[in-house]
Order: C-alpha cells, then sequence, then structure tokens
C-alpha cells in the first residue's frame, strides 16, 4: 500500500528517504512489509504524504 502512495504522489523511494531523513534501503522495506515506520515515521510520512496517519498504520494490511 505504501509504494502504491508513493507512486500516487509521482515521488521516487530514493526522494521519499532524503526528505525523512532514512535511507532508501528503508523505504523499501517499508514498502515490502520487511518493516513497518516508527510512530515517529508515520507523522513525518502523512505530512509528506498528505495522508492521514491512520491510513498509513494500515500499510501491511
Amino acid at each position: 500500500m505504501l509504494k502504491e502512495l508513493i507512486r500516487a504522489r509521482g515521488v521516487k523511494q530514493k526522494w521519499l528517504a532524503s526528505k525523512m531523513g532514512v535511507s532508501e534501503v528503508t523505504v523499501s522495506n517499508w514498502c515490502s512489509g520487511k518493516t513497518v515506520p516508527s510512530p515517529d515515521h508515520l507523522e513525518k510520512l502523512s505530512a509528506i504524504l498528505e495522508v492521514e496517519i491512520s491510513v498509513l498504520k494500515n500499510i501491511n494490511g
């Protein structure tokens, strides 16, 4: 789901990683479901991607 949100916003994982202050591998792991963002990262993702945190909490759902 996160991968689709990123694509829908027309941004790249590399750009998002830079904005988030994390590695591209971290964003890739979030997108693949290997790991999930911390609460702090969820807040940043919410602001950057302009979606509600509740949507992001279900990224592996």
